[in-house]
């Protein structure tokens, strides 16, 4: 079974994927993939942007939808063909996908897809320490065609209060079906 956990920044994909990692699923983290294909694609990343500090990258991409859109023709090509890689490396194995940009990635393999949702004040006292607000806007902006879809968990409380969603959705959907 291939679960695809997405969301927004800050929703809590992460933690809704280590959940079923903890009950033996392979985790392939997409943003892993992402830096990943950075690395190897670092010759074009300089040509475009005169530079390969990812954070500086960052910076510029957020801040102008079409230097992401150019940033996301460079890697996305490179991140699809490392996912792929990835499943057929764990071929017949629970496989859960934390891929906050599936639908931009075309990812089309999940047998189920959980969206994780939370409030903008949620996303931004979740990311405060890590980001401004005003990059966090930048960054929710350019995030609004993740939408949601599948199964929507909403996580705007404790870390026990999102275990007892999951908790429902593996009892209801997932644990007769992966053999565990």
């Amino acid at each position: 079974m291939i679960i695809c956990i997405t969301g927004k920044i800050g929703t809590g994909k992460s933690t809704v994927s280590r959940f079923f990692e903890n009950r033996g699923f392979v985790h392939i983290n997409v943003d892993k993939l992402g830096h990943k294909a950075f690395e190897e694609m670092k010759e074009d990343i300089l040509n475009a942007f005169g530079t390969t500090d990812r954070k500086k990258v960052g910076e510029i991409v957020f801040r102008d939808k079409s230097k992401l859109s150019l940033l996301e023709s460079i890697l996305h090509p490179k991140m699809k063909e490392l996912l792929m890689e990835e499943i057929k490396k764990y071929n017949g194995r629970n496989i859960v996908i934390e891929a906050a940009i599936k639908r931009r990635l075309k990812i089309n393999c999940c047998d189920i897809v959980i969206t994780v949702v939370s409030t903008p004040n949620k996303i931004k006292e979740r990311l405060r320490e890590r980001y401004s607000d005003d990059l966090i806007n930048e960054i929710l902006k350019n995030q609004e065609d993740i939408i949601e879809e599948g199964i929507i968990i909403e996580n705007i409380g404790t870390i026990e209060e999102l275990e007892t969603k999951l908790n429902k959705v593996w009892e209801e959907y997932i644990k007769d079906k992966v053999g565990i």
